[in-house]
């Protein structure tokens, strides 16, 4: 093609020159684009399976490692519903479990890596107890004698073997007053606060709790108003440990800073002063699994007097 040619083909737009031995015209810039988008496309994806892929084990001074845990809950939660058999074949949940058996909390500087290395536990306990049992409906039905799920000597952390309950209501509940740790700690049933994606660690424990708290708070699986009846209506957990939030000065205070919607939060102020009634829901204990996720409920909607574990020790 002469240079004669190529200018002619420029004026109408078909072909830029830069001198006579090279040009780049819209074929060039096609066939660049076509070779880029897929480089950007491969990029984007290698980086999300990079965020799940398996970690290298590298315990904290604690001896746990947190990337397992966080690993697994990326690979197997999904909308707060728990793959439970998927985990159990994953061998890096016997290497979490056996690290927290080996645990030495003590070597942790800070109380909030303490915590959350606490809330961590407790929820791979949790897991691990439906897998152990082979629960498939709802912890309320395993008993051991006359133990029930929470009250089982079985976990063990930290050279010591605990139940449930002791790691919620002595090692938790007794040290740290904390109330946010009640949506934190899931108790395998789908009236939990949903199972966060992701582990808890001790340099972002203050800011995931709050998150979680926010996400408590605007579900009205856990708050809802009932203009019929004039009564605002609330989680159980919210009545079974209430006097956890007196450091806050009490649940309805602390939802009034959380609730994004208006006019609930007006009501639940409303509730704070004694105008608006206050009532508890029914609590669904049915097994919060991927596999019967869509299946009716097994346990049903009931009252009971139990939290996250059980009602606060005496």
């Amino acid at each position: 093609m002469s240079l004669k040619t190529i200018r002619s083909l420029t004026e109408f737009g078909e072909l830029s020159v830069t001198d006579k031995n090279s040009y780049y015209g819209p074929f060039f810039w096609l066939t660049l684009i076509s070779f880029a988008v897929p480089v950007v496309v491969a990029a984007k994806a290698f980086h999300e399976v990079k965020l799940t892929s398996r970690p290298s084990v590298s315990p904290d001074a604690s001896g746990v490692d947190h990337k397992i845990w966080d690993y697994l809950l990326k690979s197997y939660v999904d909308d707060g519903l728990v793959d439970y058999d998927a985990m159990s074949r994953d061998y890096l949940f016997r290497t979490y479990l056996r690290q927290l058996s080996d645990a030495e909390p003590h070597k942790l500087t800070t109380a909030t890596d303490q915590l959350a290395l606490l809330c961590n536990a407790y929820n791979a306990f949790v897991i691990d107890g439906v897998i152990r049992h082979k629960v498939s409906d709802s912890v309320m039905h395993f008993h051991r004698g006359d133990q029930g799920f929470f009250d089982v000597k079985e976990h063990l952390f930290a050279g010591k073997t605990f139940s449930l309950n002791e790691i919620e209501h002595d090692l938790i509940r007794k040290r740290f007053r904390e109330p946010r740790i009640h949506v934190a700690l899931v108790c395998a049933a789908r009236d939990c606060p949903a199972i966060r994606r992701e582990a808890y660690t001790g340099r972002r424990l203050v800011s995931q709790l709050q998150d979680q708290s926010l996400l408590f708070a605007n579900a009205a699986k856990y708050v809802q108003y009932d203009a019929d009846t004039d009564t605002l209506r609330l989680s159980p957990l919210l009545d079974w440990y209430g006097q956890d939030w007196d450091v806050v000065g009490g649940y309805l205070n602390w939802l009034v800073g959380l609730i994004e919607d208006e006019s609930l939060r007006d009501e639940v102020r409303q509730a704070a002063s004694g105008t608006t009634n206050v009532a508890f829901m029914d609590y669904d204990w049915s097994l919060n699994g991927l596999a019967t996720s869509t299946n009716e409920s097994v346990a049903g909607p009931q009252k009971a007097s139990f939290g996250s574990g059980t009602v606060p020790n005496n």
